[in-house]
């Protein structure tokens, strides 16, 4: 099931989102931001979904706030105000995959969340393989500075051989380090 976040000032919207989606989500609703902090903390948010115009701080302020500690889940702002400067600061500050209006569209607004989900997966599959990639590059420069280090001392090669090998393993840890 899918983890999703929505904070917003007006605890009616928080109920109503609630009430619509807590059979297809597993839902996390707050009104104050630091209680988001903690929510994403302690649970494993996929989507965040935060209004636009609230009291302390705005949905995008919040989004650059987390970015840093939390810049996995996906972002959607929801807002009932048309502010095309939300919307442009939404897209550059918060990196927001969708702007939302309210009221939403539950049919909408659900597959929107499907779909965030989706990404969000697909993100994680593409970080989880490139973290495998590095890993082996780590391995191979290791391999490359020990082949080096082997040919240097290497008695039984012929003095052309030792240089081809070690050119090789030279090439491989340039390449690796770079």
């Amino acid at each position: 099931m899918i983890n999703i976040l929505y904070l917003d000032d007006e605890l009616h919207n928080l109920t109503a989102f609630r009430a619509a989606f807590r059979r297809d989500f597993h839902v996390h609703v707050t009104t104050e931001p630091t209680e988001a902090v903690r929510i994403l903390r302690e649970q494993p948010i996929e989507v965040i979904i935060s209004d636009q115009k609230m009291p302390t701080l705005s949905g995008v302020e919040f989004f650059e706030l987390i970015m840093p500690d939390f810049p996995d889940p996906v972002r959607m702002l929801l807002t009932g105000h048309a502010d095309i400067d939300a919307v442009i600061d939404a897209i550059n500050k918060g990196q927001i995959y969708k702007y939302i209006a309210k009221p939403w569209n539950e049919s909408v607004l659900r597959s929107m969340v499907n779909e965030a989900s989706m990404l969000f997966h697909e993100r994680k599959a593409v970080s989880d393989q490139g973290e495998v990639l590095l890993h082996r590059m780590q391995e191979a420069r290791a391999m490359a500075l020990r082949i080096q280090r082997a040919t240097d001392q290497a008695s039984s090669l012929d003095a052309n051989q030792v240089a081809e090998i070690n050119k090789q393993a030279s090439e491989i840890n340039r390449l690796l380090a770079d």
